[in-house]
């Protein structure tokens, strides 16, 4: 089983180290300069799910032969959002998508504000809490079952170290959703996991023009 801590799988004896797992290499400056949006949650989610689908790291060994390629006429397992997805591939190989769903703001505290910084300038914070769904499809029944419970091992061993490492304030598999027949194509099943995740937005306003002077009630009186 894996580590959080490592980002790798155990080997045996005689085999050579496996390569560390990393997150989306750009992911932590995005963060910065940007804070957490939900389209860098989609490609955080994908990012793990494209790093496992490797030889070493693939848990279960029916789906050893499950090896993700960026090359889309190598790939014998189809991982993408819902917006980028390729129909033509789905139809006859496997396939994991990525679809965020809503998110909603939870207060945190009166009007967002969050106290001042050491220049005055008032700081604010609140959260936004969402969730996004991993379809899984495969061509049969057992093969979809064995691909989520693929799917959702490896999203909920790695979550503490996610959280951990990425500031997220919740970052979990919530649902392992019933097995269904797609009625688009012909013999292929899905099995949806629900994802939850939380993140806090924070910013400071900078007053550029002074403050409003008094204006004197007689003077808008006159007016």
């Amino acid at each position: 089983m894996a580590t959080p801590e490592s980002w790798c799988t155990p080997t045996a004896p005689d085999d050579p180290p496996a390569p560390p797992r990393q997150v989306i290499p750009d992911l932590i400056s995005n963060l910065c300069v940007k804070g957490w949006r939900p389209i860098m949650l989609t490609g955080l989610l994908r990012d793990l799910l494209v790093t496992h689908f490797q030889p070493r790291l693939i848990e279960d060994t029916d789906l050893r032969d499950l090896v993700w390629r960026e090359n889309a006429g190598e790939t014998k397992i189809l991982i993408e959002s819902v917006h980028r997805w390729r129909g033509e591939l789905v139809g006859f190989r496997p396939a994991i998508l990525l679809k965020r769903n809503a998110y909603r703001n939870l207060r945190v505290g009166i009007g967002d504000r969050a106290g001042t910084d050491g220049r005055g300038m008032h700081r604010y914070s609140t959260f936004w809490v969402g969730s996004h769904t991993v379809f899984c499809l495969h061509e049969s029944g057992a093969g979809v079952e064995i691909l989520a419970t693929e799917v959702q091992r490896e999203l909920t061993e790695f979550a503490p170290e996610v959280r951990k490492a990425l500031g997220l304030k919740k970052w979990s598999v919530t649902e392992v959703g019933e097995i269904a027949e797609v009625e688009e194509a012909r013999e292929s099943f899905i099995v949806p996991i629900t994802v939850g995740w939380a993140y806090e937005q924070n910013w400071t306003l900078e007053r550029e023009s002074p403050k409003l002077r008094r204006v004197s009630l007689t003077a808008l009186l006159d007016m």
